[in-house]
């Protein structure tokens, strides 16, 4: 499970929610979880529109 996958489930929310308050596709949202788009090569906005969402840091996003 990835780290941004359990941050996800740890607040509750869905995929679907997440992607809309964040304002990022859905379907890369579900990449980054599943690791078939590698989320440190992300764009730092999107990262960081996650990471303010789930009310976490970057890093704790990040997978190092």
């Amino acid at each position: 499970m990835s780290r941004l996958q359990e941050r996800r489930k740890a607040v509750g929310m869905s995929q679907a929610k997440l992607a809309e308050a964040a304002g990022v596709n859905v379907r890369m949202l579900q990449y980054y979880e599943q690791g078939a788009k590698d989320i440190n090569r992300a764009e730092a906005m999107t990262v960081y529109k996650l990471a303010k969402v789930l009310n976490c840091t970057v890093e704790d996003l990040l997978e190092i």
